[in-house]
Formats: C-alpha cells, sequence, structure tokens
C-alpha cells in the first residue's frame, strides 16, 4: 500500500533530513498541475516534503537528534533507522564522542506506516573502539557512492534508512526492504550496525 493513503501526516515543524532545492520544487509543482505523471524528482541526500515528514516524526518520537544540520561541528555518527509498516519503529545509533564509542537504541509503540507513538525502551552503552574502525572501513569502501533514493518502486515493505555524518560529510540512503529486493551490500551494512551494538 502506498504509504501517502494510509498514513494521516500531523503538523511538525522538525525535518530530520534536507529538503529537496526551491528549483526542484517548482518543477515537480509543474509536473503536477499539466498531469505529466510520474512526477518524482529525486535529488540526492534530499528528501520530498512527503517522506520527510513521515520519517520525521518518528525520529522525533524516538528522541532522536537531527543530524544533517550538524556539518562542521566535528560530530562522528552512524544511525540506521527502521519504519516497517506494521512493526514498531525503531533505531541504532553509534557515535564517536573523542574516541569514547557510544551505542543507543530507541524503539516505539508506534507503526511505521502509519503514525508515531511514544518511545518504549532506551538503551545506551559503550562499545568498544575497534568497533567503530570496522564500521568506518565498511562505510568508506561502499556507502558514499550509494544513490540516496531507490530505483525501484516499491509500495509496501520495511523503509531502511542510514545516515553518516562525520565531520564535514554528511549522506543519507533510504531503500525499501533491501534484504528482499536485492540490494545486498546496503542490507549488510545496515545489519553491521545492528550488530555491532549487539557485541559485548
Amino acid at each position: 500500500m502506498n504509504p501517502e493513503l494510509r498514513y494521516k501526516l500531523r503538523g511538525s515543524s522538525k525535518y530530520y533530513f534536507p529538503s529537496l532545492s526551491d528549483k526542484i520544487k517548482q518543477k515537480e509543482t509543474e509536473c503536477l498541475e499539466l498531469e505529466q505523471f510520474p512526477c518524482a524528482f529525486k535529488q540526492n541526500d534530499t528528501l520530498n516534503d512527503f517522506t520527510n515528514k513521515w520519517y520525521s516524526k518518528h525520529l522525533e518520537s524516538m528522541k532522536e537528534p537531527i543530524l544533517y544540520n550538524q556539518i562542521g561541528k566535528g560530530k562522528k555518527v552512524v544511525r540506521f533507522s527502521n519504519l516497517g509498516t506494521w512493526s514498531s519503529p525503531y533505531s541504532y545509533r553509534i557515535e564517536n564522542k573523542n574516541g569514547q564509542i557510544i551505542g543507543i537504541y530507541s524503539i516505539t509503540n508506534g507503526r511505521g506506516g502509519y503514525e508515531a507513538g511514544r518511545r518504549i525502551k532506551y538503551e545506551e552503552k559503550i562499545l568498544a573502539k575497534s568497533n567503530w574502525d570496522i564500521l568506518s572501513k565498511k562505510i568508506d569502501s561502499i556507502f558514499w557512492e550509494i544513490q540516496t533514493h531507490d530505483t525501484l518502486a516499491i509500495l509496501d515493505g520495511e523503509q531502511w534508512i542510514l545516515e553518516v555524518l562525520i565531520n564535514n560529510k554528511y549522506h543519507v540512503v533510504s531503500r525499501t526492504s533491501p534484504n528482499n529486493y536485492g540490494d545486498k551490500e546496503y542490507s549488510l551494512l545496515c545489519k553491521k550496525v545492528v550488530e555491532i551494538f549487539s557485541s559485548k
């Protein structure tokens, strides 16, 4: 089911991801007025307003910080968020704070394809420095070259959203159920974040 048909957005002043440029938005508006469908214009590292509000509402309910506006502040953060249509949204955030590696897990009682809920579990722990080195190496090997948007038009499934902020560099990738639709490398990278948080 198309999320635009099932998800009623409520107003939020917080956008957790960069928005489409005014130029691209104008193209979308003109396309819709002329009914030249499809009118989905994609721009790397940005989300359209609907998707941005949808993802942002869930991250806000997890009490997660906005990452993209922290560029240039020395932050080193990797966050994997999962919004399943029928399941509770959750996120794993791994942050390098001056060499101390902190892992944070949050989950809500909402539904990823519908309304946001409230956070029902929060876990924070210290991770081994070697884990950050492993994750960084994996990210550098494939992540930065992956386009933000999927080429497949999948209308139902889990939204796997991976964000990386390292100093002056931010990138976000969103895929629908990549473990089921052939995006193996991206799927393994997201799973690596979970694996590292779960390690002892």
